[in-house]
């Protein structure tokens, strides 16, 4: 168990690396030894690795087919921690495909899970993904709502990125709505907290969109 555990974690590390060949490879070990050895637990997890690194990858098709068979795994051995996962990971990957309703089908199943098991890190990250969603549908009060609550979360449990996230879409959902002072007013929340953690490519961002939004309402 240990082996084939070290197999996922080199995958997983691969990935945040961008090596594609490995970040297949690993993951595809990982699944051929919990096969063999008969580890349901661990067969699913491989599952699920592969389909995030087929997402990575651009490969929305297959991350698909990988985390439904993540999925299928979880619910047979009533792991609901995977199931919340796989859910999550599924809703990630139709929303690439932009199926958005088919996305917030997913990630409401995640986030429902995430509540009954009390994982509140997956919880807020349900809403983030639902709040993109929604956003993409132009929906944009929906969007606000999830994103409002995903603060609540990340503030809760420390998650300084998580809430980031949260104010750079807030900040996104209140430019669509035309209410210039209050997206700067959190896209300024993001940048102080990107500034703080260190996240060069959020503070980027965050610069980039305050400086758009200064200069329209100008106008």
């Amino acid at each position: 168990r240990v082996l084939f555990r070290s197999y996922g974690n080199l995958g997983n590390c691969y990935q945040s690396l961008v090596d594609c060949r490995k970040c297949i490879e690993y993951p595809r070990k990982d699944l051929k030894i919990a096969k063999e050895i008969g580890v349901r637990g661990g067969e699913g997890r491989a599952n699920g690795n592969l389909g995030s690194s087929y997402q990575s990858l651009g490969d929305s098709q297959k991350s698909i087919e990988y985390h439904e068979k993540h999925l299928k795994i979880a619910k047979e051995i009533g792991d609901r921690g995977g199931e919340g996962r796989a859910n999550g990971n599924l809703g990630i990957a139709y929303r690439s495909q932009r199926d958005y309703r088919k996305s917030i089908e997913y990630q409401e199943k995640c986030q429902e899970i995430a509540i009954e098991i009390g994982d509140r890190g997956r919880e807020g990250k349900a809403y983030g993904n639902l709040c993109s969603s929604y956003q993409a549908l132009g929906d944009f009060k929906k969007a606000i709502d999830c994103c409002e609550k995903l603060v609540k979360i990340a503030l809760e449990i420390g998650d300084r990125r998580g809430e980031g996230g949260a104010y750079g879409n807030l900040g996104d959902a209140y430019e669509s709505l035309g209410d210039h002072q209050k997206a700067i007013e959190y896209h300024n929340k993001l940048l102080k907290i990107a500034t703080e953690i260190g996240h060069r490519a959020g503070e980027g961002i965050s610069y980039r969109d305050i400086g758009t939004l200064i200069l329209f309402s100008s106008f």
